[in-house]
């Protein structure tokens, strides 16, 4: 097995000099096991602060073979041991161990264990990385992971004279007074039954046919999701996110809230640029694609422009997409009696001549409404 090195940039974090973990050796246990002994040293290591490395393995023709999931604590100078099994089929004398450090105690990422119901607060070394760790399986059916989006100013909608679907949103700033968390999938098949039954059901393609009604129960946009039945009301109920405040813990995001993580502060008209050539690097048409399988965006998340359209917190009626909402986790409500519920992003069969290709594209259907190509993704508003 090859010796690498690898240095972790902490610089967004306002860490000092990066921390470095050095694979040292690597040795089978016996010749009767297939467990590999990785010992390895760090240094660079700031004082009252824990770090973790994760270990990413790849054969001699780089393509992936395993991960060591379970995060390892490191310290200044100091050895550690870490144990592999590699695939049965695979000598570990032709494998690339590259070991991924990231800071603990630092909250870039909010990720729910969806059996233990726990929520968990993550840094991250650089993006590629975290991009690594997150778009896995376990992710993806027993875990959901949010991104952070910091508070601060935003520049969201389309110039004048492009359409965005029923009606244009102009170009306008927002500011986003509290940082929010917003799931880098869309939910999927496994993760919505986890969440509404308990059960484990194979699934990681998004989830598809849920009405607005059916995710957030009865209640108008501006009121808490409640009900048995809610999606949102469970997770809300079993993660112990019972806050009085209606738009406090998980829900769906706002239209605002939606642009804004997808946008990872870009001013272009799509994901791509400003015009269209590449979008299917990041988007799909298939709603049966599993989610994570084209490029993320500038923040890690994942199937933004399909496989499906994505239901938002929004609702109004048709003449209300041209409406600014000066805060963005405050979504636009018509109340209980409101018919429409709006989508965003694009995917399975909708096309609408490509304007939910872009990022201002928006559209409204009823909220009652459940077609094959529609989904959803959580965000949580810390109380």
């Amino acid at each position: 097995m090859k010796k690498i090195l690898m240095v972790a940039a902490l610089a967004a974090m306002g860490a000092g000099a990066a921390p470095v973990v050095e694979i040292t050796s690597v040795q089978q246990q016996y010749p009767w096991t297939n467990t590999v002994d990785i010992t390895y040293t760090s240094t660079g290591i700031e004082s009252n602060n824990t770090y973790f490395v994760v270990f990413k393995a790849q054969d001699a023709a780089g393509n992936e073979i395993g991960i060591l999931t379970n995060d390892l604590k490191v310290s200044q100078g100091s050895t550690w041991v870490a144990q592999w099994e590699p695939p049965f089929n695979v000598r570990y004398e032709n494998c690339t161990m590259t070991p991924y450090v990231y800071k603990g105690g630092q909250d870039d990422y909010m990720v729910v264990d969806l059996e233990t119901w726990a929520i968990t607060y993550e840094g991250m070394s650089t993006q590629e990385a975290s991009n690594e760790k997150y778009n896995t399986d376990e992710y993806k059916t027993r875990k959901m992971a949010f991104r952070k989006i910091p508070a601060g100013d935003y520049w969201i909608g389309a110039p004048s004279g492009v359409s965005t679907g029923d009606a244009p949103n102009s170009w306008h700033k927002v500011t986003v007074k509290k940082a929010y968390y917003f799931a880098i999938f869309p939910t999927t098949v496994a993760q919505y039954n986890r969440i509404l039954t308990g059960k484990e059901v194979a699934g990681m393609n998004a989830y598809v046919g849920a009405s607005w009604n059916m995710i957030r129960g009865s209640a108008g946009s501006a009121a808490r999701a409640s009900g048995a039945d809610s999606v949102v009301a469970q997770l809300n109920a079993k993660t112990g996110c019972n806050f009085t405040d209606p738009l406090a813990g998980f829900d769906l995001p706002t239209s605002s809230m939606w642009e804004i993580a997808a946008r990872a502060r870009k001013e272009t008209l799509y994901i791509c640029g400003d015009d269209a050539t590449g979008w299917d690097e990041y988007g799909s048409r298939s709603s049966t694609e599993t989610v994570g399988l084209r490029l993320p965006n500038d923040w890690g998340i994942y199937s933004l422009f399909g496989p499906v359209l994505q239901r938002v917190r929004d609702t109004q009626d048709t003449t209300d997409l041209a409406t600014i909402q000066p805060d963005p986790l405050v979504p636009i409500s018509k109340g209980t009696s409101a018919a429409n519920c709006e989508f965003r992003g694009n995917g399975g069969t909708f096309n609408l001549n490509g304007t939910l290709d872009r990022f201002a594209g928006r559209r409204l259907s009823p909220k009652n409404g459940s077609w094959s190509d529609n989904g959803f993704r959580f965000a949580y508003i810390p109380e």
